[in-house]
């Protein structure tokens, strides 16, 4: 009874924090899997137990494999281009896990510091609503990519990576063949499930954990601005009111500003990475036949997806924080005194200033940028294959 009681408890637990639409339901989400694997964003230390095994079957399964599968088996050019999509897979779950490891203090710092961002902007009791409302939104889209993705995952590409049937232009546990014969092919189907899971858990957390920090970014600066914009309903004998109004929003800016900043540092190299293998791995999945491109079509919708994610997400930071400088041009500060005045002008200067993450501190991630980039790959693809 006791145990049932507690699995009911569980269950009434996290059907409420799914159903919670806040910043800590939403972390709270996001760090289930990771939790579970031992390297939870919530705590100081993590366990390295996961990491050695992820790391050391990343580069057995992978890193060998193909080596392997390149020096003895490869022929002919479709051979060698199946082949570099597990090499570009390696790139972006090795870029992925190095970012883990190395970026967890400044992660934290960054945590810290939106949800400080998020408790002041949930202090104005006739936004609640409208806060409640941008976080239902920040959480559909963790909730949509984490669905379609587990689901692709589960039912299309771990069925086929795990068959040994399908070497997917690479040689599966190297050193145990025969693996035709038991308990060859029993270790070797463990070792590429265990290997399989390892990189969908890092993947997959690294990818919604950055769509969700800069979803909800976006969503800070559209709090801001209406409360920027709720300023016009304020009267001239409510100046004092103003003035506190505005030396809070002052506050919230900077920070906003510190953890855009903060996002920089923290994503500006892994996501020149990324770009670049999502890039190679969407070009070369069109140049394998199409009975091939079956065996490899969830790794492009990932990289696609996540390709499109990016951009569209930090094009949505973009457009809010320049809605943000427009409400605080739109704040009716013409009817405040000076030293009201004086506030919206330092709010206004900090407000010019340019709000967008850059891929490897070169290449800026917005929609024209997506645009632009399928287009290159189009016309690469087109000449050289045609």
């Amino acid at each position: 009874m006791n145990l049932v009681n507690d699995l009911k408890k569980l269950v009434l637990y996290m059907k409420r924090r799914i159903q919670e639409n806040s910043y800590d339901s939403i972390l709270w989400l996001v760090d289930i899997v990771p939790k579970i694997s031992g390297f939870s964003y919530r705590k100081d230390k993590v366990s390295p137990w996961f990491w050695y095994i992820h790391m050391f079957l990343l580069f057995y399964v992978y890193a060998v494999g193909n080596f392997w599968y390149q020096w003895k088996f490869a022929h002919g050019a479709g051979d060698f281009i199946k082949s570099y999509v597990n090499i570009s897979i390696i790139v972006i779950i090795g870029n992925n896990s190095v970012w883990f490891v190395k970026q967890r203090p400044l992660l934290r710092t960054v945590l810290k510091k939106i949800e400080q961002s998020d408790e002041l902007s949930r202090r104005s009791s006739f936004l609640m609503r409208k806060h409640e409302k941008l976080m239902k939104i920040v959480k559909r889209i963790v909730l949509i990519f984490y669905g379609f993705n587990y689901i692709d995952a589960f039912f299309i590409y771990f069925p086929h990576r795990v068959d040994l049937r399908n070497n997917y232009s690479m040689t599966p546990c190297v050193g145990l063949q025969p693996l035709t014969a038991s308990p060859n092919r029993e270790i070797c189907m463990t070792i590429l499930t265990l290997q399989e899971f390892t990189i969908n858990i890092v993947a997959l957390n690294y990818q919604a954990l950055l769509l969700f920090l800069i979803a909800h970014t976006a969503a800070m600066y559209q709090m801001m601005a209406y409360e920027m914009m709720a300023l016009n309903d304020y009267k001239k004998e409510n100046l004092g009111q103003v003035n506190k109004k505005l030396s809070s929003l002052i506050e919230r800016h900077c920070l906003t500003l510190d953890v855009v900043d903060n996002l920089r540092s923290l994503y500006s190299v892994p996501l020149g990475v990324n770009f670049g293998s999502n890039a190679v791995c969407i070009s070369l999945f069109f140049y394998l036949p199409l009975r091939e491109c079956l065996q490899f079509m969830p790794v492009f919708v990932y990289c696609s997806l996540v390709f499109f994610l990016y951009c569209f997400l930090c094009q949505r930071l973009i457009n809010s924080a320049e809605v943000f400088a427009r409400a605080v041009y739109c704040c009716g500060w013409e009817n405040f005194g000076l030293k009201e005045k004086r506030l919206v002008f330092v709010m206004l200067r900090q407000s010019q200033k340019p709000v967008e993450l850059l891929a490897a501190d070169i290449i800026p991630v917005n929609i024209y940028t997506f645009a632009t980039t399928l287009q290159a790959m189009f016309k690469f693809v087109t000449v050289v294959k045609f």
